[in-house]
């Protein structure tokens, strides 16, 4: 049998050829094994412990935005344990059942996710707090700066300053002084710092309060009293409207409080205009402009308004040669600059 040979160029290129498919093959392999590289996660921070009663706290830390929950020791007798959690905890954990005044130093670390090619981090720095030693018997402070605003014939509203406490507030007690005797009308939770009594009756003098309380039921100091009149009823409602300029732009902005004994509706606010202005926005309703002036016609929310209620409306806008929207009225009757 006769072999056949290759000719010295073929097999030159031949060569080349195998050289430059295994050069590939190892370029691949090492690109694979780069893409495959794992990451260790960082270390969680920021360990606290806030809320610390006699038998709970609540821990709270950073954590690393890859992590698939992460694993929290208790240090017992000079060891690390992992302390037992009902699923995945994410920077945030309730401790309860607690033993009163006992020391505990907690640390927590982020496990590795082999579907994320990621390894365990490093465990953050240790923390230790101790438990009240009794149930809390300390009272939140006293809520600060109450104050009253947005008045009309049938309601007020009420804000006040957040109270502390060596544990945690857990709410507000809004209340009023009724015949003599201070009456708890609404309760708030702990992040809610107002109220809105409702159900007032016109020209009538009220008083209100805030005292604050924790889980354990202590209740701080009532607050300084707000004192507070509602409008009176009148035949019409009132408006006010507020300009502001800022050549060659302004913002109208009306506010419709309905101080009559029946509901409102049909309302629009007027206004004149030597020019015709350019509208950039409208709130609270639709403008629409007219060769003298124009008109702001209510949302479909505020179409009505009941008795005591309040609607606000109005537009930002531009005009040039400089001369703001004037002659604000309700219904036809004259508004007032507030």
């Amino acid at each position: 049998m006769k072999v056949k040979r290759i000719p010295p160029p073929r097999r030159r290129l031949l060569a080349a050829v195998l050289s430059l498919a295994a050069l590939c093959l190892g370029m691949l392999s090492l690109t694979t094994s780069i893409a495959l590289a794992s990451t260790q996660l960082t270390a969680p921070t920021d360990l606290r412990a806030l809320h610390v009663a006699d038998t709970s706290a609540d821990l709270f830390w950073s954590d690393d935005s890859l992590s698939d929950g992460d694993v929290l020791q208790l240090l017992v007798h000079g060891s690390w344990q992992q302390y037992p959690t009902a699923e995945p905890v994410f920077g945030y954990l309730h401790l309860a059942s607690l033993t009163r005044g006992t020391t505990y130093t907690f640390r927590v670390y982020t496990p590795g996710t082999p579907d994320l090619d990621t390894t365990t981090s490093p465990p953050s720095a240790p923390m230790s707090f101790t438990t009240l030693p009794a149930p809390d018997s300390v009272p939140p402070t006293q809520p600060s700066g109450l104050l009253v605003g947005g008045t009309t014939t049938t309601l007020t509203s009420l804000q006040w300053s957040a109270s502390t406490d060596n544990v945690q507030v857990t709410g507000y007690y809004v209340q009023e002084l009724e015949n003599g005797s201070w009456t708890t009308i609404a309760t708030q939770p702990a992040y809610v710092l107002t109220d809105e009594p409702t159900g007032l009756a016109p020209a009538t003098t009220y008083k209100f309060a805030v005292i604050a309380f924790d889980a354990q039921g202590n209740q701080s100091a009532r607050s300084n009293p707000a004192t507070v009149t509602t409008l009176a009823t009148t035949p019409f409602p009132v408006c006010k409207f507020q300009l502001t300029s800022y050549n060659p732009g302004f913002v109208a902005y009306a506010t419709i409080i309905n101080t009559t004994a029946a509901t409102l509706s049909n309302w629009s606010v007027s206004f004149t205009e030597a020019t015709r202005p350019t509208v950039s926005s409208v709130f609270g309703g639709t403008v629409t402009l007219t060769a003298t002036g124009g008109t702001m016609s209510p949302a479909v929310w505020d179409t009505t308004v009941g008795q005591g209620g309040e609607a606000f409306i109005g537009f930002e806008g531009s005009v040039t040669p400089f001369n703001p929207p004037s002659g604000f009225t309700l219904n036809g009757l004259p508004c007032t600059s507030s």
